[in-house]
């Protein structure tokens, strides 16, 4: 009997069919003559619906809190409706079910992520398989590498926790997505429908409370003197802070024309390149550059992981072992000259990012694979993102930089001032740093933020005249709108912040939790929840920074200080998951706890009595002009009456969102239920392609179209 290998989907398996070679293409299967190869589609089973465990055709608060003695799983759902199975994903579950009946062991080719094993297990539990199984754990998907893993399998015991946490994460998502958003919605919806999640409410909420402290922060005011000078070089010196105006005020009639040095203080300061990419570093550092959305430059990373150009993306190391680093020195110098046009040579030293100590986790940092083969097929973004990491490996693999700093101190009738300055000595590492408008502004690591690139030439004793002297009025600065940088940052180093903001609540729990390991979502996970926070409404992206929207603040109000969105149980759980992951954690208390969680959010959104509550008038962009009763709210392909789904009468009036080519805004759906007209719009589109310009008009049946 033959070995059945199982992939994450159709292209996996083919690359480990060209790399191990002697395969025939059969039907949704390859085989040789000693292997069977086959694929998922990604998840083909899935956790069962919450109409499996009990009787009611609609939601009831008489069932609620949900807690399944024993889970159920079904086949996983068609794209177009939840309810029905995906005829796709069934015929490729009766095609593995058929091999594994014909083979004798198999092995585990999914993705190396916990996501990856999740996707097996539930195939390999759902079809009651007992056969042994091994592991294929590899970081890129170079035939090197792919036969390199199949010589190097894992037993199954060594993913074994890995699995379980798996398994712990989907039921935990399960029991607070059903049970939060079928008790709020019951409780506080108003006829609408609200999502909770266990990690998207929090994220919304960090967003939204981020949004309102910008909005009422109250300005402050602080003082400092400065003073302008010109020796040979235009420099500046400064005074300590003044708290009230009154002070500066004061201090400033005693000031003379010229300042005394009285200090020099000259110490060299070795500034280390940065470690490797993350996949969370990644997004950060793409978005600075090309403002890329977390989610976009995931996908990029996975793009070029399986073009077999980079590595394994949802990384959370920004290390390499000295193995891969050795492979990096193969090929790293003539891709810097080929693609980027720099003469690169490497540290004498062992760069920080190589060591075999820092990999805790499952894969080593974002790096090239060496491969080249398809760096002409990239398209602009691809190669941007690409290039980015190319350009992080020369950094990382350079020396640090160093510069001159020195503080002069003038003392000006017993006013003391102070200048900074800063001086590169050796650029190093900086030689390889990307130059755009956006770096200048936000990545300046050279200097501080009262340091001064000058170069001037003072003694001790020496008196500096003084060319201006006036009151420099310092205006206190809101809390800054999350941006994909600063969110992702806040995200995967939950614990700072948590310092930053609430140190009294540190203290009670920094004893129980590593307050370093605290995050919110994974890296895998946090981009696609924040796109989908963007696609039901909840927030918006303006000018690159992450604001919630009228819908999202309504929804906030409500579950605000409900358990459900308590950030920091949200990133307790994820360390006990990572902890489940590791063995560290029992899973059996892990389900009780979780289960105890659940009963608490549904008692705790029951027994609110809140006076807020949601309604659709937020949305509303008037009343429907077919059914005079329902609301005009805002879908995701179109907007339509929200009696769509009435039990006793479904209205299908619809506007969608492109018409004659056009992007149909707010604006216009508004003209139309209002006036039954919109004012000119141009360049419309017909059928054949032509640019025209017209008036939409709402007919009396709901239909739209052009007046002239």
């Amino acid at each position: 009997m033959k070995k059945l290998i199982i992939a994450e989907k159709p292209s996996q398996a083919k690359e480990y069919a060209q790399a191990l070679g002697g395969f025939d293409n059969k039907n949704g299967y390859y085989e040789s003559n000693q292997y069977y190869l086959t694929w998922c589609y990604g998840h083909l089973i899935e956790l069962e619906r919450d109409e499996a465990y009990h009787n009611e055709k609609k939601w009831n608060k008489s069932y609620l809190p949900l807690i399944p003695t024993k889970y159920l799983y079904k086949i996983g759902s068609s794209p177009s409706n939840s309810k029905n199975i995906d005829s796709g994903k069934k015929k490729q579950l009766d095609i593995i079910r058929s091999l594994l009946s014909k083979s004798k062991e198999i092995i585990n080719a999914t993705d190396a992520d916990r996501e990856g094993e999740l996707i097996f297990l539930y195939v390999y539990n759902f079809l009651g398989s007992k056969l042994p199984y091994k592991r294929l754990w590899i970081s890129s998907l170079t035939e090197g590498d792919i036969r390199t893993g199949f010589n190097n399998l894992l037993d199954s015991k060594e993913v074994f926790y890995l699995g379980k946490s798996a398994y712990a994460r989907a039921i935990a998502d399960w029991l607070v997505g059903v049970n939060g958003t079928q008790a709020a919605t019951l409780q506080l919806g108003n006829g609408s429908v609200l999502t909770i999640g266990r990690v998207q409410t929090a994220i919304l909420k960090i967003i939204c409370e981020r949004f309102l402290k910008n909005k009422s922060f109250q300005k402050t005011f602080t003082y400092r003197l400065r003073a302008e000078h010109n020796e040979n070089v235009f420099f500046h010196s400064e005074t300590e802070i003044f708290d009230h105006k009154i002070d500066a005020e004061n201090t400033i009639k005693s000031c003379s024309a010229f300042h005394k040095c009285v200090d020099i203080i000259k110490q060299n300061q070795k500034v280390n390149p940065p470690l490797l990419f993350s996949i969370d570093t990644l997004i950060i550092e793409a978005n600075k550059k090309f403002k890329y959305s977390g989610k976009e430059t995931l996908d990029i990373a996975q793009t070029l992981y399986e073009k077999k150009l980079t590595s394994y993306p949802r990384t959370d190391s920004e290390y390499i072992n000295q193995e891969n680093y050795n492979r990096q020195k193969e090929f790293i110098v003539s891709f810097a000259k080929a693609l980027l046009g720099y003469s690169f040579s490497f540290s004498n030293n062992i760069p920080r990012s190589v060591n075999d100590t820092k990999l805790t986790g499952s894969h080593d940092a974002i790096v090239l694979t060496g491969q080249k083969e398809n760096i002409q097929s990239l398209n602009a973004k691809e190669k941007n993102v690409y290039l980015l990491i190319l350009n992080r490996c020369l950094q990382s693999f350079s020396d640090a930089a160093v510069y001159e700093k020195t503080k002069y101190v003038f003392d000006n009738n017993s006013v003391m001032f102070y200048t900074y300055s800063s001086k590169v000595l050796f650029k190093g590492w900086q030689v390889y740093q990307v130059n755009t408008e956006q770096n200048e502004k936000e990545d300046d690591v050279d200097l501080q933020q009262n340091e001064q690139q000058i170069d001037i030439v003072l003694e001790i004793n020496r008196n500096v005249k003084v060319e201006s002297l006036v009151i420099k009025e310092i205006e206190s600065k809101p809390p800054q709108l999350y941006s994909e940088v600063n969110l992702t940052k806040d995200l995967t180093n939950f614990g700072k912040l948590l310092k930053e903001q609430n140190p009294e609540l540190v203290t009670q729990i920094s004893s129980s939790i590593d307050l370093n390991l605290l995050q919110i979502g994974t890296q895998a996970t946090r981009p696609g929840i924040i796109e989908k926070l963007k696609k039901i409404g909840f927030i918006d992206l303006h000018k690159n920074k992450y604001v919630p929207t009228e819908k999202g603040l309504k929804f906030y109000s409500i579950i605000k200080d409900l358990e459900v969105s308590n950030i920091v149980t949200t990133a307790i759980w994820e360390s006990k998951l990572k902890k489940v992951a590791e063995g560290k954690e029992d899973i059996g208390v892990f389900y009780k706890e979780i289960t105890e969680f659940t009963k608490k959010i549904v008692v705790d959104i029951f027994s609110n009595s809140t006076d807020v509550s949601f309604s659709k008038e937020i949305n509303s962009l008037g009343t429907c002009p077919i059914c005079k009763d329902g609301l005009i709210i805002e879908f995701t392909k179109s907007y339509g009456c929200s009696n769509w789904n009435k039990d006793n009468f479904k209205c299908k009036f619809s506007i969608w969102k492109i018409i004659y080519g056009k992007k149909i805004t707010t604006n216009i759906v508004s003209q139309l239920i209002k006036n039954g007209i919109t004012k000119k719009i141009d360049n419309l589109k017909s059928s054949k392609g032509t640019s025209f310009s017209a008036k939409l008009k709402l007919s009396k049946d709901g239909k739209i179209t052009p007046e002239f």
